[in-house]
């Protein structure tokens, strides 16, 4: 779409406001609202912008300072927090049914020369790991399940009850239900038609294995629009369910008594003519060399690129046996409990799922990541390990590659990745671990109820 067309179009549908917005490295939209008068100022030149927020700490309780030595790009107050810019591109127009007369553009990082995308951008990230897929001649497509739960909590307030007492939506557990799922129905209903008046793709919608758990599953589509979908979901439903007086968290274990939130990542590759490149008829398991080498790639980068699909100290609850959760680097056909499911449907259905991304991955890096680990494995022929059938969660841990069990471990790990370095660049990667030790340091220092619980009379 035109910038002409743009502006025709929000005149046709008498927009008066819009979202100009983009995703911080937390995957929180950040951006400000406009008169659509003053949009056409800033399609071409973007938005200005204050960069302190991508220091901010996730619940913008303090600001990550700059580590020491540091020498790429990282907002500092030494420098002043100057404005960098928003760009607004017109492909992701939305008209938002919840607000009205208002539209929404995302928009793609600049710094002050209007010309270079910030390096830390997450949407800057994969739009660099889709063109080098080009470059070696495939499209990248994907989708993304999400999972979260709807809570009678009041948002907008501070949280301070503890995980027992918060209030699910409903009660009682209903996997797939249809009949006592109808209980949470009449949101479902609601998000969903919502969500088709927003533009995204749902493809189908169930209750899940928590007390007033959904996951929604969105269509499959050409990976940076697939991205795009997941964040508008995720703030969306979250709009949705305020306007109800009603709290969606996609938190990746909010009770320790309930299923985790999980965000499985499918994908895979098409040739620059269309033709899906996983799917060989003639080969074994009828996977593709090509797939072989992406799936190598993936399970050798699992474990170094764990703080990308598991960002916080929560996300690590998640990870459990009998979780349904990625908690090794195995894969297996049509197998739930490996980190990486192939499955099989034909030349254009043929696809992987990674398993390991929890409900508060950023839907960009995890997408990102996943592409990555897979297209250097086919640019340097990793072979993968054998399929795994059966149950991989009761095979000893010697027998199989375990996946880092805290946020520590896999920043470590995340940190010392050339392949990381050299996929997303040094100032992503550095950003990245200083906005997670950040994290670390913030758990370090609370007080929790179980400590209190624990401690508080027998010491």
């Amino acid at each position: 779409m035109s910038s002409t067309q743009l502006l025709a179009e929000l005149r046709d549908q008498q927009i008066s406001t819009v979202i100009l917005g983009g995703c911080d490295t937390h995957g929180v939209m950040r951006g400000k609202r406009i008169p659509v008068a003053q949009l056409p100022d800033f399609l071409d030149h973007g938005l200005p912008i204050c960069d302190v927020f991508w220091v901010l700490h996730v619940d913008e309780s303090d600001l990550v300072s700059r580590p020491a030595g540091h020498t790429g790009y990282f907002p500092t107050e030494l420098q002043g927090y100057p404005d960098i810019h928003a760009k607004p591109d017109p492909s992701t127009l939305h008209i938002v049914p919840w607000h009205a007369d208002t539209a929404l553009l995302l928009c793609d990082w600049y710094l002050s020369d209007n010309t270079t995308m910030v390096p830390i951008s997450p949407r800057g990230v994969l739009r660099n790991v889709l063109g080098r897929a080009e470059e070696m001649g495939y499209t990248a497509l994907s989708a993304l399940e999400l999972e979260f739960y709807l809570l009678r909590e009041k948002p907008g307030t501070p949280h301070l009850k503890r995980p027992a007492e918060l209030t699910p939506l409903q009660e009682v557990s209903s996997t797939y239900g249809v009949v006592m799922g109808s209980l949470q129905e009449d949101v479902g209903a609601l998000i969903r038609q919502q969500m088709l008046d927003y533009g995204l793709p749902i493809e189908a919608c169930n209750p899940e294995t928590g007390p007033g758990q959904f996951e929604i599953t969105l269509h499959y589509g050409p990976s940076l629009k697939a991205a795009d979908d997941a964040f508008l979901f995720k703030s969306g439903v979250k709009e949705l369910a305020a306007q109800r007086e009603l709290l969606a968290t996609f938190m990746a274990k909010p009770n320790a008594d309930w299923a985790g939130n999980s965000c499985h990542v499918h994908v895979s590759l098409q040739d620059l003519d269309g033709r899906g490149v996983f799917f060989d008829p003639a080969a074994p398991e009828q996977l593709s060399e090509t797939m072989r080498h992406f799936a190598g790639g993936v399970l050798s980068t699992m474990r170094e690129f764990s703080a990308l699909m598991a960002p916080t100290p929560n996300s690590y609850r998640r990870f459990v046996p009998y979780s349904w959760a990625g908690t090794t680097a195995t894969w297996g056909i049509d197998n739930r409990s490996v980190g990486l499911r192939a499955i099989r449907a034909g030349e254009h259905g043929t696809r992987l799922e990674h398993r390991q991304p929890g409900g508060d991955a950023n839907p960009y890096v995890a997408t990102a990541a996943t592409l990555a680990g897979g297209l250097h494995g086919i640019k340097h022929a990793i072979e993968p390990t054998e399929l795994m059938a059966g149950d991989v969660y009761s095979l000893p841990e010697d027998q199989v590659v375990t996946l880092p069990r805290s946020l520590g471990e896999a920043v470590d790990l995340l940190e010392t990745s050339s392949v990381a370095r050299e996929w997303f660049g040094d100032d992503f990667v550095d950003h990245f671990v200083a906005l997670k030790r950040a994290e670390l340091q913030a758990q370090a220092r609370a007080v929790t109820d179980w400590e209190v619980a624990r401690y508080l009379e027998a010491m």
